[in-house]
């Protein structure tokens, strides 16, 4: 009698560990989705003709952008809230938008109110997410590469 159980406690214990085991495929949404995410550096690089210049596109917004930050929903949801100073004070505390993890997980699609950009994903992990991507700025190409911290 006492072989049943024992054999029944082994398959229940395996069964529990498989079941806790982490899905890797899960790990850039499960990055994303855990904490705030606020941008800490930004660099652009403008091209004017066959001029390129390099500026610190962070360092040019003002305080009360710089401290915007980002919740990234489980779904898709985008969370972006102007954080502590607020540039227009009518303004709503938290806008929505989406986001998206395309091409294996290499690429951020988000769609909000003022930020919408497909970028290439550097570096994503628990504390830090670097991503690149183009736009125009005033017509011309520029081309970003922005550091967020996880906080």
């Amino acid at each position: 009698m006492r072989k049943p159980i024992f054999l029944l406690l082994a398959l229940l214990s395996a069964q529990a560990f498989v079941a806790c085991k982490k899905d890797s495929s899960d790990a850039p949404n499960n990055a994303l989705t855990n904490g705030r995410w606020r941008a800490i550096a930004s660099t652009a690089t403008i091209t004017v003709g066959t001029i390129n210049q390099t500026v610190d596109a962070l360092a040019m917004l003002p305080g009360c952008e710089r401290d915007n930050f980002f919740i990234f929903q489980a779904g898709g949801t985008l969370i972006t809230d102007e954080g502590a100073t607020k540039c227009n004070s009518s303004a709503p505390q938290q806008t929505t938008g989406t986001w998206l993890l395309t091409q294996n997980d290499t690429r951020l699609v988000v769609a909000s109110s003022g930020y919408n950009f497909d970028a290439e994903i550097v570096e994503l992990n628990a504390s830090k997410l670097r991503v690149k991507y183009t736009t125009t700025v005033s017509g011309a190409p520029a081309s970003f590469d922005t550091t967020f911290e996880n906080f």
